[in-house]
């Protein structure tokens, strides 16, 4: 997902000068500059409670840096472009405006939310799917499993260490998973220029081509 600058080379004035590389270079770097800052911004709304507590704080689209840092900027004679190859970019940047996206398991299975801040910390340790955390703390002598609600298994998965001191007794039982059919996400829009941003951009362009064609 991106956003793209582009000439019109068929205009004189595109023409009559020897080169915009080096203003598609600079357009390119200060789109970039403008959508690390709004990311930076904490774009509302803000995380909700659940997931507040799992990542330790309410930094929106901020949690592990990775979306910042896959921002990246391009540019040629007569473009400039800023974007993204995350896949989630789409769904807090709806090009038909839709302010949430419903995202549903596959398959008639369920989705996996994590449940707890541990879950984080078993995530670094074993893998990011709700598999492998299991079969990760499974091979690490937990039990995994889902308490009966209602004479059916509940739609929490939890763990415990099969074998439990009395130094690890208080708070035995972990969450580790909320299973849900679907879950909505709130779109964050991140990839856009500010108004006065823009006229900044042109004031530019106007600039440089007025210097050079005199």
């Amino acid at each position: 997902m991106h956003i793209h600058f582009k000439l019109e080379e068929r205009h004189s004035i595109v023409r009559n000068i020897s080169s915009s590389k080096p203003l598609m270079k600079e357009l390119s770097l200060m789109a970039l500059s403008t959508v690390q800052k709004n990311i930076e911004k904490d774009i509302t709304p803000a995380n909700a409670a659940l997931t507040q507590e799992v990542k330790q704080g309410n930094k929106t689209l901020r949690d592990t840096g990775h979306l910042r840092a896959s921002l990246t900027a391009r540019h040629s004679d007569t473009e400039a472009v800023v974007g993204t190859n995350v896949p989630y970019a789409q769904v807090h940047n709806r090009e038909d405006g839709r302010s949430e996206t419903i995202i549903r398991a596959k398959n008639g299975k369920s989705l996996a939310i994590p449940a707890s801040a541990r879950v984080r910390t078993f995530q670094r340790r074993y893998g990011f799917s709700a598999r492998e955390v299991i079969k990760g703390l499974q091979k690490d002598n937990y039990s995994v499993f889902r308490p009966l609600k209602n004479g059916k298994p509940g739609n929490v998965i939890f763990a415990q260490k099969k074998i439990i001191s009395r130094k690890t007794m208080r708070g035995a039982s972990i969450p580790l998973f909320i299973l849900k059919k679907s879950v909505k996400i709130p779109a964050r829009p991140f990839l856009f220029i500010p108004d006065a941003v823009l006229e900044t951009m042109l004031d530019r362009v106007g600039t440089y081509y007025a210097n050079s064609t005199t």
